[in-house]
């Protein structure tokens, strides 16, 4: 158990040090897919992981065992994780766990208080125009998800480059993308490993309304002149919430992405990359079975069996 362990935790620290590089290689769309849905199942697999072998201590106490009708002395005698180590686990599993749920809550409320502050305003299809002179753009999340922008940086932009503004914006409103990035957000949370993971799963998102946009207007050298000029003219927005902006993620990527030719598809790197997501859900499963197996050993006989 504790060697499958070991491998399952590197395993996680391994994909946070290759998916943001692994990123770079793949189009935006599917880069981006993977990389939450990888964030997810690493948070989940290393939570998984921590809590079967806090378990093992845990079970070991008499009103714990009472409960399972297993025997804490054979569990202890049996169990291939010392107390200490199990111990940290446990204290690991429960940060995680107060972690994910103030993050949670903290975006959920602050999504609600937008929603609030924007149904009272006028909506031309998805789209709400703030009176507003800060310079600023962003989407909210479906259900009734929005596009919201400031009429300062309606002004301040040409009729080209509001085209780009709006189909940018309407490529995450129609594909979720706020959605996605809160997946990687919590997954962050629970993980702080996986924040590094979790910001390059952003670009990937504002890479992939970038192409939307730029197949939308077909001009990928204005998408990347209006995003720098987005950038120059927005003062600094802290977004306490899940919500996508014209100038998220690593900018400088993005422009250089939009001045090099559109990103090719890589159907033989997408299924390799789901191959070793196959792969490193292994630790966690040979985890599982050997945990279930310890806890099945440690089982008191049932009435009217022979000891």
């Amino acid at each position: 158990m504790t060697t499958a362990a070991v491998l399952g935790l590197i395993v996680i620290v391994g994909y946070a040090v290759v998916a943001p590089v692994a990123s770079r290689r793949l189009p935006p769309s599917g880069a981006a897919r993977l990389l939450i849905v990888g964030n997810v199942l690493s948070a989940a697999s290393g939570v998984f992981i921590l809590a079967v072998l806090a378990f093992t201590w845990i079970g070991q106490f008499p009103f714990v065992a009472e409960e399972g009708a297993w025997s804490p002395a054979l569990l202890r005698v049996d169990s291939p994780v010392p107390a200490w180590p199990a111990a940290i686990a446990g204290c690991l599993v429960l940060l995680a766990l107060v972690s994910v749920l103030v993050t949670g809550l903290r975006q959920m409320r602050a999504l609600v208080e937008v929603h609030r502050a924007c149904r009272g305003l006028t909506a031309v299809g998805d789209l709400v125009v703030l009176d507003d002179e800060r310079p600023d753009a962003f989407s909210t999340p479906q259900p009734a998800g929005r596009v919201i922008v400031t009429s300062g940086l309606l002004r301040a932009l040409d009729p080209r480059q509001r085209a780009v503004l709006l189909a940018h914006e309407k490529s995450h409103l129609v594909h979720h993308h706020a959605w996605w990035n809160l997946a990687a957000g919590l997954a962050a949370a629970v993980n702080p490993v996986l924040r590094p993971a979790a910001r390059a799963a952003a670009t990937a998102v504002e890479r992939w309304a970038d192409e939307d946009a730029a197949r939308a207007v077909g001009d990928r050298r204005l998408v990347a002149t209006t995003l720098v000029r987005v950038a120059q003219l927005q003062t600094r927005f802290a977004h306490p919430v899940p919500l996508v902006a014209a100038t998220g993620g690593d900018l400088e990527a993005r422009v250089r992405a939009l001045l090099a030719p559109p990103p090719r598809r890589r159907p033989l790197v997408i299924a390799a990359t789901i191959a070793v997501f196959a792969v490193g859900a292994l630790p966690a499963a040979a985890v599982q079975h050997t945990g279930e197996a310890l806890f099945e050993h440690a089982e008191r006989p049932s009435a009217g069996q022979h000891t």
